[in-house]
């Protein structure tokens, strides 16, 4: 094995199993799972009505900033699950590596991987919840600075949530950060582009 793979099952080992704790848990499968991006729902409705009713110009701002976010997320997941992974075709750690914790939610209990059973059917590289949450980070940050900081911070939360259940190593997650990014920022570039020939979109 490679220096670089080792490095990566050093780094994984470490979250998934050095810090494994009870606390540590509820934090990280809050964070890995989709279903919790459901409580932002709320806050998101609420937001826009208050905006709407006080705050008509920061009412067309936060309009804005959902649906170009919501559309780096769309081509994210598209490009990290329908593209990248079927390139790379890698196996999730959970599939190859003995020894790690998974989490089963389904049947809501922690079970050590052999190496040998596959808990995951689907490949691994890149991460599509660190590039999905990190194209929406970018996104975000471009308009509204201040609180970049949270929103950057919850991008790391679920990046490090796929490496403490054990299906993503390091660099997937890394990648998928990057390539996260990278999309934000192209789709935030075409954003303000369409913008200035249509001023009805800008806010």
């Amino acid at each position: 094995m490679n220096p670089i793979s080792e490095i990566d099952k050093s780094i994984l080992f470490f979250f998934n199993r050095s810090i494994h704790s009870d606390i540590l848990n509820y934090i990280f499968i809050f964070f890995s799972d989709r279903r919790s991006a459901l409580i932002f729902i709320p806050v998101i409705i609420l937001t826009g009505y208050y905006f709407n009713k006080k705050k008509p110009d920061s009412f067309r701002k936060f309009i804005a900033a959902v649906v170009v976010a919501l559309i780096a997320v769309g081509l994210s997941d598209i490009i990290s699950s329908r593209v990248i992974k079927p390139i790379f075709e890698r196996s999730r750690p959970c599939q190859v590596l003995e020894g790690l914790y998974f989490w089963k939610a389904k049947a809501h209990l922690w079970v050590m991987t052999d190496g040998i059973s596959s808990f995951k059917s689907s490949f691994s590289f890149v991460s599509s919840h660190a590039a999905n949450s990190m194209s929406a980070t970018v996104i975000l940050s471009i308009f509204y600075r201040k609180p970049a900081a949270l929103f950057i911070l919850g991008s790391i939360l679920i990046g490090l949530s796929r490496l403490y259940l054990g299906v993503h190593y390091p660099s997937d997650v890394l990648c998928g950060w990057v390539l996260g990014s990278l999309l934000g920022l192209f789709i935030a570039k075409m954003y303000f582009k369409l913008s200035e020939k249509y001023p009805k979109i800008r806010y």
